[in-house]
């Protein structure tokens, strides 16, 4: 990722860079929010992908997809204290592998996501209560919960791996 490393460091030498670093409870708030971030999105995106592929059909397909803003949210919180930590060390994250990786699988989530929305959220929000998803939708959530679970698993692993 050293095509990247330029706007790392610029986030390193910004007011952000430096407050993360000079200020303790920066980071602290950022890793607090990081982790509420983190169970607003996976915690909203198991009760829909479970629906959506078949292992939770008692739950209203239309209540479950309330649930989409939510991840959102959660989303967007990662996002910003995502670039807290990157501003607070950039020379730790651009070439640490497992940030590469993860980067690389939010991407992808992140198409996927795409793919829900434009190509399955319509006809799932109609789906009749214990009816079943379509297989397509049913990969796309399954992809989901992979994808976001070695997500997290690489978010663990960053601090110790090169």
């Amino acid at each position: 990722m050293e095509f990247i490393q330029p706007l790392f460091d610029w986030l390193g030498t910004s007011w952000l860079g430096v407050i993360s670093r000079e200020l303790s409870w920066v980071f602290v708030a950022a890793e607090t929010a990081h982790f509420f971030g983190l169970s607003l999105l996976f915690g909203s995106l198991l009760v829909i992908d479970l629906r959506v592929v078949g292992f939770a059909r008692f739950i209203n397909m239309q209540a479950a997809m309330k649930f989409i803003p939510i991840a959102m949210v959660g989303f967007a919180i990662n996002i910003m204290s995502g670039i807290t930590f990157i501003a607070s060390n950039p020379e730790r994250y651009g070439p640490n592998i497992a940030f590469q990786w993860k980067m690389g699988l939010v991407l992808i989530a992140g198409l996927n996501a795409l793919w829900f929305w434009f190509g399955e959220h319509k006809a799932l929000s109609q789906l009749a209560d214990g009816e079943d998803a379509k297989f397509q939708a049913k990969v796309i959530a399954g992809l989901s919960l992979i994808i976001w679970v070695i997500v997290i698993i690489l978010g663990r692993f960053m601090p110790f791996v090169e």
